[in-house]
């Protein structure tokens, strides 16, 4: 599926957000990621369903993701959902517990289900499953070397003796739930009619990785297999990182018979980064990935700890290499050129 897509937050005044789906549009892109953190969950779902049913007029495709909820999924979103349940969040090696919901906790899967069903019911055409994680030390002030989840509920799945060391059947085990996590979350969308997207960290081994994407990819109901390989976040080369993952993740999808899509930062770059940009769109066009998106809207320029000072070109730079738009003028004012809906 050939698709230009970018994430979007951070703005709920309708008539603001109209003017900038306008020019996401404008620009090329077919698709847009709004994101759906708690804080919207509790005080903004009708403007939630407005904001997705304006896309939707300008032919965009709509993916939502769990911004930050739980603490769990990406996103730099607070959750209050871990103030309210702490019973029910993650557990330290040392025993410490955390401000992190945990994947295998009846209450939080349930918590998940209750996302998705709003963001279904806000008219979402996919339900994106945003970086399904364990919890990260430095996310919640402790130690780097400290590890989750030692709860009751994951010490009783274990089936015996869950060890203080980050063995390799913890590190199973940890694998093994995401996976049933995933699993349960989207046969509940599919069972609603909807379509789930999973967008999995570029990483196969280590505390957050995936050993084999196979598990992922083979889950029924799912439509598209993602991932995000950031480059400056792993100190990696761009072209060689992206190729790397953008070929296990079309072969793996192509296995399976579901979608692939990639992920490329706009965020966080500078002038002097827009050649690894473009080598990162070539490489994973060359490895077939057709379905591909940034984030975010205007690379973030409005969020003082994601933008630079070049955000303005970035973006103009992302949305040329990806959406093959043409921007006019110093102000980045997009050529209003409508493309056709992608399908």
């Amino acid at each position: 599926m050939k698709r230009a897509g970018v994430s979007y937050f951070g703005v709920r005044i309708l008539r603001h957000v109209r003017r900038d789906l306008a020019d996401i549009a404008a620009r090329g892109y077919t698709a847009v990621l709004h994101t759906f953190s708690e804080n919207d969950l509790a005080y903004y779902r009708g403007t939630m369903a407005d904001i997705v049913a304006a896309s939707h007029e300008l032919g965009l495709e709509v993916q939502m993701c769990p911004w930050g909820l739980g603490r769990t999924f990406g996103g730099e979103a607070e959750s209050r959902w871990v103030t309210f349940q702490p019973e029910a969040c993650q557990v330290l090696d040392d025993g410490r517990r955390v401000a992190t919901g945990c994947l295998n906790n009846p209450a939080y899967r349930a918590f998940c289900k209750e996302w998705a069903n709003a963001a279904l019911e806000a008219g979402t055409d996919y339900v994106f499953w945003d970086e399904p994680h364990w919890t990260v030390p430095e996310h919640v002030g402790v130690e780097a070397e400290r590890w989750a989840c030692r709860c009751d509920v994951c010490r009783e799945r274990f089936g015996g003796p869950m060890p203080t060391e980050l063995t390799d059947e913890v590190l199973a085990f940890r694998e093994r739930s995401t996976v049933e996590f995933l699993r349960e979350m989207c046969e509940h969308v599919a069972g609603r009619g909807g379509r789930n997207t999973i967008c999995l960290l570029p990483a196969t081994e280590g505390t957050q990785g995936l050993a084999d994407w196979n598990e992922v990819a083979a889950i029924p109901g799912l439509a598209t297999l993602a991932t995000d390989p950031y480059w400056k976040h792993w100190d990696e080369a761009a072209g060689p990182f992206v190729r790397r993952f953008a070929r296990l993740l079309r072969e793996t999808a192509d296995r399976h018979g579901v979608g692939a899509q990639l992920w490329v930062p706009s965020f966080g770059l500078g002038a002097q980064d827009i050649p690894e940009l473009e080598a990162a769109v070539a490489a994973a066009r060359e490895e077939g990935v057709d379905d591909l998106w940034t984030w975010g809207y205007e690379a973030c320029r409005h969020m003082t700890s994601l933008a630079t000072p070049d955000a303005a070109l970035v973006w103009d730079a992302v949305s040329a290499a990806l959406a093959a738009s043409h921007t006019s003028g110093a102000s980045g004012v997009a050529r209003l050129v409508m493309c056709p809906h992608a399908s």
